[in-house]
């Protein structure tokens, strides 16, 4: 089962540690942790984080969304996960995609070295757990976390309901953050193209072919840390 984490200034926060793999023991805990935004953790919170062992944090948001929130005793590294390719994101921003797992396939096929940034970053990042997230921890931090699960052989089903949760989670990171997280336009964009958050996010799992990607994109060591978690899944 999926580890909660509950850490004071956040409510999107989950371990990606406890998920069914399809063969071998589930995920382990501690390693990888995906969340929101980070600017309403209170001094408790990254003390939670600290003794949970979160050593780095990696941060997926666009240049001018960022924020220095991360105390200096923790490693802070920024990958601009979505990119600035404006042949990429027009049609998608337009028809409403980019808020839904929909886009996913296409932009680790047309933009690859933005993912391999990322987890360039995870490979290399100091001993301890990672914490990964953008702004609502939804699409960017749902992107990243859905190829770390596929990596490992989280089957669809688990990985499924880890991506379930943002949406379980919206009411009360619209309570904590003050703004709406857009569920209902996901919703309608989803309806629009013939899907529902599960159905898409189901869709996407089954096509991305990480271990291909992993071959064609990484080198041989950061292939091997992504694909074992950085030695922690046998």
């Amino acid at each position: 089962m999926q580890t909660p984490l509950e850490i004071d200034g956040l409510a999107n926060a989950r371990d990606l540690g406890g998920l069914e793999r399809s063969h071998g023991p589930s995920t382990p805990a501690g390693v990888l942790i995906r969340a929101e935004v980070l600017d309403r953790i209170t001094e408790a919170g990254w003390n939670r984080l600290r003794a949970y062992g979160v050593r780095t944090v990696i941060d997926l948001r666009r240049p001018s969304e960022r924020t220095d929130s991360v105390p200096s005793d923790i490693a802070s590294r920024h990958i601009d996960l979505d990119g600035d390719e404006r042949h990429f994101w027009q049609s998608r921003e337009q028809d409403g995609q980019w808020g839904t797992p929909l886009y996913y396939v296409d932009h680790v096929t047309e933009l690859p070295h933005r993912l391999a940034g990322a987890l360039d970053e995870i490979a290399r990042a100091r001993t301890g757990g990672i914490l990964f997230h953008c702004g609502a921890g939804w699409d960017r931090t749902g992107l990243l976390a859905a190829v770390l699960l596929k990596a490992v052989g989280v089957t669809e089903d688990a990985a499924t309901q880890d991506y379930l949760s943002s949406f379980a989670n919206a009411e009360g990171m619209t309570r904590l953050h003050g703004r709406s997280f857009d569920v209902d336009e996901r919703l309608t964009v989803l309806g629009r193209l013939g899907h529902t958050p599960e159905s898409a996010f189901r869709a996407v799992y089954r096509r991305l072919d990480i271990d291909a990607w992993l071959a064609a994109h990484l080198d041989a060591d950061t292939a091997t840390a992504i694909r074992t978690w950085r030695g922690s899944v046998g």
